[in-house]
């Protein structure tokens, strides 16, 4: 019986997949990734830098007036600007006339008095930035303090002269000479008609406004002489136009 059960036992068909043979399986790829190259050889590169350096090379001459002309002209030698004995007899006439204070401010007065613009060494067809201006500084008697940052210029005659580039350093209007306060109390300043901005006359340091707020740099001095007849002579600017100088 159990023979014939084990007889008569069916066997139910195969429900799985036949083995997969070694060969048919996929096999990872043995070719090789080809690595990546430079970009650019090194050859390709230094003469790519060599052509570069040139270019500037060319450049510069050219802004030097080699090829395509100057950006400025040439800078004017050391020139005259004013006489010490006019800029003197003008400060003894506004001392006398009780002037002093008012002569340099008032914009409605025709008279230069003590002080003189003056261009150099570019003119102004060139840059209006190169707007200067010397002055007989007042005595100290009449509320000028020099500082260490002041460079005065004595004429044989008599008298202290200064001079600066008024190209305001804030954001590079023109300043004027004037009086800022009272008479005994007040200060000779150059002053800034845009925003405000005040320096001493004394040294051209910032004092007041925009200028002495954000802590800029002091007005660029014009360095002068002097000789015996009192022809006063501009030689050099200490600082940058616009930008204000770090020395003394």
């Amino acid at each position: 019986m159990a023979d014939d059960q084990q007889q008569g036992k069916t066997s139910s068909p195969a429900t799985s997949l036949p083995p997969v043979s070694a060969a048919a399986q996929p096999q990872p790829s043995t070719a090789s990734v080809p690595a990546k190259g430079p970009l650019i050889s090194r050859r390709v590169f230094l003469v790519g830098a060599l052509g570069a350096s040139a270019l500037l090379t060319v450049a510069s001459v050219a802004g030097s007036g080699g090829i395509l002309g100057p950006l400025f002209p040439p800078k004017e030698p050391p020139t005259v600007i004013a006489k010490a004995t006019d800029l003197e007899s003008k400060y003894q006439a506004a001392v006398s006339s009780n002037d002093v204070y008012t002569a340099l401010g008032d914009p409605s007065n025709t008279k230069e008095y003590f002080s003189q613009f003056f261009y150099w060494p570019y003119t102004i067809s060139d840059s209006p930035y190169y707007k200067n201006i010397v002055v007989r500084l007042p005595d100290d008697n009449l509320g000028v303090q020099l500082t260490d940052r002041s460079t005065v210029y004595t004429a044989p005659t008599g008298g202290r002269f200064v001079a600066y580039n008024t190209t305001c350093v804030h954001l590079q209007c023109l300043v004027n000479p004037g009086f800022a306060g009272t008479p005994g109390s007040g200060q000779f300043r150059l002053q800034c008609p845009c925003h405000g901005s005040q320096y001493n006359l004394a040294d051209g340091v910032p004092v007041a406004g925009p200028a002495y707020d954000l802590g800029l740099l002091p007005l660029p001095k014009v360095e002068l002489s002097i000789d015996a007849s009192g022809n006063i002579t501009a030689t050099n600017i200490q600082g940058q136009v616009g930008i204000g100088r770090t020395s003394q």
